[in-house]
């Protein structure tokens, strides 16, 4: 499946050569800050897949709230974020839901810092699985993704 997005004000654009590996949503304060909202929506693909077809992306690092080291990616005109990067995971892309054209496509099947979540929002969250801080591992969301778009 092709995926295709881009930024608010249209000078980036982008495609996506691949189904996504993981779809969730985070509520740490940083998520909350960069998306001006609630909690930010991430989906994994692969760095391969992705294709910058316009506009050039502006990079910034810094520390996620989980400590690692963590790369974002925007465009320099209007600010949108289009995907994060960690160093330890160099095959990954962290794209953001909101760039994408067709979001409704995609359900996260996961909600992780729930403890910084707005008590609002905890009640909209149904069966995903829930959080409190990142989990060690997302083997057991990428399975759970995988089954669920079978």
């Amino acid at each position: 499946m092709t995926f295709s997005g881009g930024c608010q004000c249209g000078a980036i654009r982008y495609d996506i050569d691949s189904n996504p590996i993981v779809a969730y949503c985070c509520h740490c304060t940083d998520c909350q800050r960069q998306s001006s909202s609630a909690f930010g929506m991430s989906l994994w693909f692969p760095a391969s897949a992705f294709t910058l077809t316009s506009g050039t992306l502006l990079s910034w690092r810094t520390m996620a709230e989980s400590g690692n080291e963590k790369l974002c990616t925007l465009c320099r005109d209007c600010g949108t974020r289009i995907y994060h990067a960690f160093p330890d995971q160099s095959d990954t892309l962290s794209v953001k839901g909101g760039s994408l054209d067709k979001i409704r496509e995609i359900t996260p099947i996961a909600h992780i810092w729930t403890r910084s979540a707005q008590p609002w929002v905890l009640h909209l969250i149904g069966d995903a699985d829930c959080h409190d801080t990142e989990p060690d591992t997302f083997d057991h969301l990428v399975a759970r993704f995988r089954r669920e778009a079978e």
